[in-house]
């Protein structure tokens, strides 16, 4: 393993659940638009370190859209070009670590992922 190989940033494994309306490529979804991408890394506070993750892999944080509502948005940050996150109809789910994700979210519950970016209008 090369140090630039070597992860810096460890977080929860996580599977994106996409309908058939996400099966294919999409530039305004972030994360879910790629086919490639099939799992995501949950980062942030209050989130279990259990795996390393890797450079080029996706990585969301937490919100609250409204109290009570937990959504997982992507790490970075939106393009200056886009109007924010928003949902993208794509969810993301455990994945071999069912104890740390009843632990964050008190269910095993899929998470919606709002990782659709549109263009401004103007």
């Amino acid at each position: 393993m090369t140090a630039e190989d070597k992860p810096v940033v460890y977080g929860m494994r996580a599977v994106i659940l996409r309908s058939w309306t996400n099966a294919g490529p999409n530039p305004s979804h972030v994360i879910c638009g790629d086919p490639e991408a099939r799992e995501v890394y949950v980062v942030g506070d209050g989130i279990p370190r259990s795996y390393p993750v890797y450079r080029d892999t996706p990585m969301v944080v937490l919100g609250e859209t409204a109290p009570g509502y937990v959504v997982a948005r992507p790490a970075s940050r939106c393009p200056r070009d886009r109007n924010g996150y928003m949902a993208s109809g794509a969810y993301i789910v455990q994945s071999g670590c069912y104890e740390d994700w009843i632990s964050v979210f008190g269910h095993p519950l899929p998470i919606p992922l709002h990782d659709r970016a549109e263009r401004r209008a103007w």
